[in-house]
């Protein structure tokens, strides 16, 4: 897989960075050819202009007079002939209106006479109507002898009459032969860079890829059902950022997967706690172990032992729709201390089978909130039937409610059997019994209860807690008040 992914990686690379160096390498070198061209160009033109001032100077007659002779302005023009040959490898040419060249330059120019066919009459007819209307031209000739050649012309005048022109050209092969060398440096630089990106490249793809195919490897793994494989892949940023992540989602994978076992071992354990209870004294009773008088006693357990299989279902699937989004609250504004008074009500029995001495010590009255009501009265039954039934005959039992800004809190203590420091950080886990021993029984719970109050405040968006204490155990979760601005609806004391 390695090999693989990395020899696509590095292909996809290796395609860009060849096109950029081609597409670069060309773009410069038409650039440096352009510029040159224009720069060969614009001193040409220079060149001509000042031989044209000097030719214009003379009068018609007196330029062929100087021009047949050996005088000196005629051996300024060959010296100059010569300088712009030596200095630009371009030669000069002079003209009259009617195209003639001149004859001293046509000398100097018979000494090469390659050049003397690279312009033709044509040629110079050509430009000189363009000339002759008093511009300056610029144009480029193709010979397919010789190739292409470029010329400058530049118009002879005396009080505004064009007396002929001044043609200076050169080349195309002169000037691709000076920014050959110039281009093959281009060529040679970008070929070095092209070089250093590939071997970049290379260790680009390895540091990705690499780190890549272990993370892939361990996923494989993870697959399997092992999450407690990590990886220790590292790279760039990016890579070191989703290694990061990788481990941490094996981690609360590894979790959750402990989570699951737990759950699923604690959930077989509750079952089968009153599946094995059921199980037996159903056997007893049918091969007679059990008399048949004592059948009602042991029905009704297998009654309660039905009963309690049923809460926990209810309780698991309660908690799993909670847990999964699917359940959903249904707030309003209603009388907290109505509701709790409810609550108490319809534990009376157990309150006074106990001889419960029952405190409330309430704030501000009414005490309305925006909540559940319906799951708020789940969360303070729980609460409530855990404190009645630890706490010794005659014990106490207080709720109170404290409000403090925008939160109500509420609390539940009792002054019986104190949790063990071993169990508290436990308390709101699922199937946690600090009463491990009690197991049976109408009266015994499902483990679930307290899970369920936790994951019902969470949902309202606050917290719930196991407040430290010297004797017996406290319970406290808040609210939100009802906002002020929201009329809360009106109810029935009576």
């Amino acid at each position: 897989m390695f090999n693989e992914l990395f020899s696509k990686l590095f292909l996809i690379l290796l395609v860009i960075v060849l096109v950029v160096v081609l597409i670069g390498a060309g773009f410069s070198a038409y650039t440096i050819r352009n510029n040159m061209i224009e720069s060969r160009m614009e001193h040409l033109l220079l060149q001509a202009r000042e031989i044209a001032h000097l030719v214009s100077q003379e009068t018609d007659a007196k330029l062929n007079q100087y021009l047949d002779v050996e005088s000196s302005f005629a051996q300024y023009l060959q010296w100059k002939a010569n300088r712009v040959y030596s200095d630009y490898s371009a030669y000069i040419l002079i003209v009259d209106r009617n195209g003639r060249i001149l004859n001293n330059i046509n000398k100097v120019l018979l000494k090469s006479p390659d050049t003397v066919s690279d312009l033709t009459v044509n040629d110079i007819r050509g430009a000189l109507r363009d000339v002759l209307s008093g511009r300056e031209v610029i144009t480029k000739i193709v010979n397919e002898a010789d190739g292409t050649v470029f010329t400058v012309a530049v118009p002879m005048t005396e009080n505004e009459l064009v007396l002929g022109a001044v043609f200076i050209h050169t080349g195309a092969q002169i000037i691709e032969t000076e920014y050959r060398d110039i281009v093959i440096q281009i060529i040679l630089g970008f070929l070095i860079a092209a070089v250093l990106a590939l071997v970049f490249a290379v260790f680009f793809t390895r540091s990705i890829v690499k780190p890549l195919t272990t993370m892939t490897k361990a996923a494989e793994t993870m697959s399997q059902g092992d999450f407690s494989v990590r990886t220790d892949a590292s790279g760039f940023y990016e890579v070191d950022n989703l290694a990061r992540s990788f481990n941490i989602m094996a981690s609360k994978l590894n979790m959750i997967e402990d989570s699951r076992r737990e759950f699923v071992g604690n959930v077989s354990h509750e079952l089968r706690s009153p599946i094995t209870s059921i199980h037996g004294y159903v056997d007893g009773m049918l091969d007679g172990t059990i008399p048949e008088e004592e059948f009602p006693k042991y029905l009704r357990i297998v009654s309660d032992e039905t009963m309690r299989m049923k809460r926990l279902i209810a309780d698991l699937l309660e908690l799993s729709r909670m847990e999964d989004g699917v359940s959903t609250l249904d707030q309003k504004d209603y009388d907290l201390h109505e509701s709790i008074r409810r609550v108490l009500i319809g534990r009376m029995n157990d309150i006074d089978k106990k001889h419960v001495h029952l405190h409330l010590d309430f704030g501000d009255e009414p005490c309305y909130v925006f909540a559940d009501q319906a799951r708020i009265e789940q969360v303070i039954f729980n609460i409530t039937d855990n404190a009645i039934k630890f706490l010794h005959n005659g014990g106490n039992l207080t709720i109170r409610t404290a409000m403090v800004h925008d939160i109500v809190t509420v609390s539940v203590l009792n002054d019986g059997a104190s949790i063990l420091p071993e169990d508290q950080p436990h308390v709101f886990e699922r199937f946690y019994k600090s009463d491990k021993a009690h197991t049976v029984g109408k009266d015994s719970g499902t483990g679930l209860g307290l899970s369920i109050c936790k994951r019902i405040v969470e949902m309202h968006g606050q917290t719930i807690r196991l407040v430290p204490t010297q004797k017996g155990a406290a319970f406290e979760f808040t609210l939100r008040k009802t906002v002020a601005t929201r009329k809360p609806i009106a109810r029935n004391t009576e």
